[in-house]
């Protein structure tokens, strides 16, 4: 995508939510009247400032009550680096004091480079780009002091991505089934949440067209080895901060996380 230019309000944003992911410091609130563009405008400098390499997208809001709620009608998108990505289930401390949270995920790899859409693609056609779907953990938390976000807030704070956990391959392409699919969030010493793969968007390649028509209008599009985040299939948990974290996805395979509490980040 192309450089970004900022409003003077977006820069000053950019600018606290680039310090609070550098010091772990909470930022201000961002205020009423930012609108979503603006929002993803802020999402892509604060990207752009890390240096991070693209890994992939992530889906917020794709169930009709997270829509409602937020007052919007469409799901959110915001941006995975390669450094947000772990394979094992250790996952970096969140900021002392800052409420954590998790999400089940099914993450979609593509296999190939995709068109530009400006309206969304065929499920076939997306159905057969994936080469791969893993179990995954979202582990969530805001950079800014207080995560009572309207929409615009959660683009600008990355719909609130801290880090995605993939566990197993469930499987090496898409498999219909996948869209019935049956979990269970297990936060340790706390009750199993359960939830089902049609809680997004009623098909999770409904959300990967949203997705794809999404970058089609800013003129780009999803690439081969891209991974997608397609959205929570258990809504959104808190758990403690050095949670021990289980997804449990049918008979396929499972996911976990395990937080590291903040009392033992290095300091190095």
């Amino acid at each position: 995508m192309a450089e970004v230019r900022l409003a003077g309000d977006e820069a000053t944003l950019t600018h606290a939510l680039t310090l609070a992911r550098a010091s772990g410091a909470g930022a201000p609130p961002c205020g009423p009247h930012l609108g979503l563009e603006a929002a993803y405008r802020v999402q892509q400098a604060v990207f752009d400032a890390s240096n991070a390499t693209l890994a992939g997208y992530k889906l917020a809001a794709t169930s009709a009550q997270a829509q409602s709620a937020l007052g919007i009608d469409g799901p959110l998108v915001g941006r995975i680096a390669t450094g947000e990505v772990l394979t094992t289930g250790a996952v970096p401390p969140v900021p002392a004091g800052r409420p954590v949270y998790a999400e089940v995920e099914l993450v979609l790899r593509l296999g190939e480079d995709l068109p530009v859409f400006t309206a969304p693609p065929p499920p076939s056609l997306l159905a057969g780009a994936i080469d791969g779907v893993f179990g995954g953990i979202e582990i969530c938390a805001s950079r800014f002091a207080d995560d009572d976000l309207a929409a615009a807030g959660l683009v600008a704070d990355n719909t609130l991505l801290h880090m995605l956990v993939l566990g197993d391959r469930l499987a090496t392409g898409w498999d219909e089934a996948l869209a019935t699919l049956e979990v269970v969030l297990d936060p340790e010493g706390a009750p199993p949440i359960p939830g089902a793969a049609n809680a997004v968007m009623g098909h999770p390649l409904r959300a990967l067209a949203a997705l794809a028509q999404w970058l089609g209008t800013r003129g780009t599009g999803l690439r081969r080895g891209h991974i997608v985040a397609s959205g929570s299939m258990t809504g959104i948990t808190e758990i403690a901060p050095d949670a021990r974290v289980t997804a449990r996805f049918g008979p396929l395979g499972l996911a976990r996380a395990t937080l590291v509490p903040p009392t033992t980040r290095s300091m190095a």
